[in-house]
């Protein structure tokens, strides 16, 4: 990799911004950091992640943006605010990894899309020169994300964006706790997690994913019980639950043609156990 912002492979010159906040439709404040983008990277093509994000929900932003990122060319430039300590001391980090840029504030968003040696480099963004004037301390996607991005991805060397950065917050979705079984005729493994994530089906997302090589002999989410995973989510009944593994990778139950959270009262942090045998 160079020192410049390489431009994403397929169709198309320009770079690609995505941009991923919690800031909803309803006001003005993605609207604003497009228009910084537009002023400042003309050239550039923006395109909307998610800004429907629960507010200041760190995992909920995370799981959205390492669900969506993997699915676009190299050299994109990735903005995530999703940023309770905006204004704060709370740094701002672009990283370099997986042959694209990553902007976003340093609360453990980044631990989703890049961990441990997916980052090649990572810097504090203290460039004061690139900012608009003057900068709102309850602003920053407006003020300093969007033209720190317009300037990346216009091909601003991504050290010059300020000093290494030396620790990051860690972040991601939490290993599940494993035990082995064995004695009194059991064997095989057990995992223990937590729904992670309700998405906008009421589908319950949890942390688990199937073990290679074994085979589920139980899962066990909130009040539910299952025996084993289905393949897809209309081999339940109109109405009844169902597990199975997701797009995502995760397992997660369902209710087929309903709502896992309304109907069966999951929620986000129940437990989840699995036994794999």
């Amino acid at each position: 990799m160079t020192g410049h912002q390489a431009r994403p492979e397929g169709r198309g010159s320009g770079p690609t911004v995505t941009l991923l906040t919690d800031f909803g439709l309803r006001d003005s404040y993605v609207a604003a950091m497009k228009g910084v983008l537009a002023a400042r990277a003309p050239e550039a093509r923006v395109v909307d992640l998610c800004h429907e994000v629960p507010p200041q929900d760190i995992r909920a932003a995370g799981l959205i943006w390492a669900g969506a990122v993997p699915y676009f060319p190299r050299g994109c430039v990735h903005v995530a605010v999703v940023d309770p300590g905006v204004g704060s001391r709370r740094k701002i980090i672009a990283a370099e990894g997986k042959g694209s840029t990553f902007l976003a504030p340093d609360n453990g968003l980044l631990g989703y899309v890049l961990r441990g040696r997916d980052i090649h480099r990572a810097f504090e963004v203290r460039c004061p020169r690139l900012y608009l004037k003057p900068v709102s301390a309850t602003f920053h996607g407006r003020d300093v994300f969007a033209p720190v991005a317009a300037a990346l991805a216009g091909g601003l060397p991504l050290e010059a964006v300020g000093p290494p950065a030396r620790r990051l917050v860690p972040g991601g979705v939490p290993g599940p706790r494993r035990r082995h079984l064995g004695g009194a005729g059991r064997h095989g493994l057990e995992v223990r997690g937590e729904v992670i994530h309700i998405d906008v089906f009421g589908n319950a997302v949890t942390s688990l994913r199937l073990e290679p090589g074994l085979r589920i002999r139980s899962l066990e989410v909130g009040p539910l019980r299952f025996p084993r995973l289905s393949r897809t989510y209309s081999a339940a009944v109109e109405g009844e639950p169902v597990a199975l593994v997701g797009s995502s990778g995760y397992i997660e139950v369902a209710v087929y043609r309903g709502s896992a959270a309304r109907e069966q009262g999951i929620r986000v942090g129940d437990p989840v156990v699995g036994q794999w045998g």
